[in-house]
């Protein structure tokens, strides 16, 4: 690679990171409740429990951010199905759509639940901007 190429990709990764820091550091603290609430989707209503905070963001190898988006399920759940709201495209990048998006389960329970994440795609959440986390939700079994 040639030093031109080097810091032309350096540059872009510094933009990206840039962008993503800017996006997220000046947003309010998340205070969604941990209670249980009743949410309108496609005409229906599904009752989830959102983490608190709703999500957060690592920097990974990489050096750039990864969003997690939590939520409480019971701790039997073994089948997680992550969806988006209605008319929202979550096919913006290489991770593909939301149903093939990575669900993961922390180590953190509490009664009979248990704490899970969503990893969300940078894409998405720089294209969605702030309340990104809203329209991302799970059903499980």
């Amino acid at each position: 690679m040639t030093i031109n190429k080097k810091i032309a990709f350096l540059i872009s990764l510094l933009v990206l990171n840039t962008l993503c820091l800017y996006t997220f550091i000046n947003v309010k603290a998340n205070t969604a409740s941990s209670d249980a609430s009743d949410i309108a989707i496609n005409g229906g209503i599904l009752n989830e429990k959102r983490g608190e905070p709703s999500y957060d963001y690592i920097i990974g190898n990489d050096y750039l951010p990864h969003f997690r988006v939590f939520f409480w399920v019971d701790k039997s759940a073994k089948n997680y199905f992550p969806y988006a709201d209605k008319d929202i495209d979550t096919d913006v990048s290489k991770h593909g759509p939301v149903d093939k998006w990575f669900v993961g389960e922390t180590s953190e329970v509490k009664g009979n639940e248990k704490l899970v994440y969503i990893y969300v795609p940078k894409t998405f959440v720089i294209l969605q901007g702030e309340g990104f986390q809203n329209k991302i939700h799970l059903e499980y079994n």
